[in-house]
């Protein structure tokens, strides 16, 4: 199997005049430019792929949760989106599936600024009500900001977890972003993950998740607390 390189990479050999050396360049930024990412697995952090890739940005559904295919998703419903000028820079939410599945998110507990993170392990808690909800770090980094819209009004990240409601950014340590999901990887994974959900809710639960064939918009009031222990332990650690 050959190398991983960037599928939008063209590459000719040509013939230059010494007397008139006109060389086309591949538009790069200084970051990408710096790492060769285009030979690598990691050509998916270019901010030129990224905007060829999903030039609108928005929002799509599958199968009835929303899903930003140009952000990044941890298995544990995270998004990591990284910024345009530095993509070590990162901002860190909870997924649509995630923020139905806690339910309305009344109180946050987020990490302070300059504190490390740890791929996996508990960063950040949501509550709703009696119940809480631990996240993990969707990789190693170091915080360098929390969002203080979601302290003041946690209710935003179940309103917009996409934008309003990202939960911190910080600085990314090592090249794990690339091995997120996202695109289509990331379509067919929340596909797999709403399968997933409908079946534990119908066979091991007894109780439906959809309403009209739309996924409901608040799962954990479905829910007693020992089937949303359940659930949320399953999908989000």
């Amino acid at each position: 199997m050959g190398e991983e390189k960037c599928p939008f990479l063209e590459m000719t050999t040509v013939t230059f005049c010494k007397a008139y050396p006109v060389k086309k360049m591949i538009p790069l930024d200084r970051s990408t430019s710096a790492k060769g990412l285009c030979h690598t697995g990691n050509y998916r952090l270019c901010s030129a792929f990224r905007e060829l890739e999903a030039p609108g940005s928005t929002a799509e559904r599958v199968r009835g949760f929303l899903l930003r295919p140009d952000y990044y998703f941890h298995p544990r419903h995270l998004w990591v989106s990284p910024g345009k000028e530095n993509q070590t820079e990162v901002r860190v939410g909870a997924d649509d599936f995630s923020q139905r599945l806690i339910g309305r998110i009344d109180r946050v507990s987020l990490p302070p600024e300059g504190a490390p993170v740890r791929e996996n392990s508990v960063c950040f808690l949501l509550h709703s009500g009696d119940r809480t909800s631990r996240m993990v770090a969707p990789g190693d980094g170091i915080v360098s900001a929390i969002n203080k819209k979601v302290v003041d009004d946690p209710a935003t990240i179940n309103r917009d977890p996409y934008e309003e409601g990202w939960i911190f950014s910080m600085h990314a340590a090592g090249e794990w972003i690339p091995h997120l999901y996202h695109g289509s990887v990331a379509r067919q994974w929340l596909d797999w993950e709403a399968e997933r959900l409908h079946r534990m809710f119908s066979s091991d639960l007894g109780i439906t998740a959809t309403d009209g064939g739309e996924t409901l918009s608040d799962i954990s009031s479905r829910l007693n607390e020992a089937q949303w222990s359940r659930i949320v332990a399953l999908f989000l650690g």
